[in-house]
């Protein structure tokens, strides 16, 4: 299978998606947005349930690139933390201006691909336990204060960010966020 092909079958299924939604959607349109034809489309995806599940799991992957790549670039733990929270409060569905289709999404998303997104945040939680990890071996934070673990304390943090992910309109989520970080930031500090 190439992986080209895949990508590309990926890319406009996600296009298909956002535009049309799931439920309107079938593997003729996701053929068209992809540019390939319904024989190939179904040999890399059998149903259109499989290439939602693909289009979630590469914007989790995606996610995963982004987190490491400021784990490569900051030392800092809060800063490589708030960026990291960055990167995952966007939505897979961020991109989507009708509120009809980005509801049916969101819908979709947990009955087809919760798994996926159950994944994501264990690997959000081991990510943030790390940079947690780092930061207690360079005396950068302390966890006594607050009397919790790094895996504890990650868990926490994961927890905040996904309950003010849910429950705040759109555009306070950064600034929400922010805001929570920085008490964890006080917390934790030496």
């Amino acid at each position: 299978m190439s992986s080209n092909t895949r990508q590309t079958i990926i890319n406009g299924a996600r296009a298909c998606f956002f535009k049309h939604g799931f439920r309107a959607s079938n593997m003729s349109m996701i053929s068209q947005f992809a540019g390939f034809s319904r024989v190939t489309l179904h040999k890399h995806f059998r149903n259109k349930e499989r290439v939602f599940r693909a289009v979630c799991t590469d914007y989790q992957t995606n996610c995963i690139k982004d987190c490491q790549q400021v784990l490569a670039q900051h030392t800092n733990c809060w800063d490589m933390i708030d960026r990291i929270t960055v990167s995952w409060n966007k939505s897979v569905f961020e991109e989507v201006s009708d509120n009809s289709v980005l509801r049916e999404l969101l819908f979709e998303a947990s009955q087809v691909a919760q798994d996926i997104f159950e994944d994501a945040k264990k690997a959000n939680r081991d990510i943030l336990q790390a940079v947690l990890d780092k930061g207690l071996a360079d005396s950068q934070i302390s966890l006594q204060a607050c009397q919790l673990n790094s895996e504890q304390l990650a868990t926490m943090i994961v927890a905040c960010v996904n309950g003010i992910r849910s429950n705040y309109p759109k555009e306070q989520i950064h600034v929400a966020c922010h805001q929570q970080l920085t008490l964890f930031r006080l917390a934790t500090q030496v």
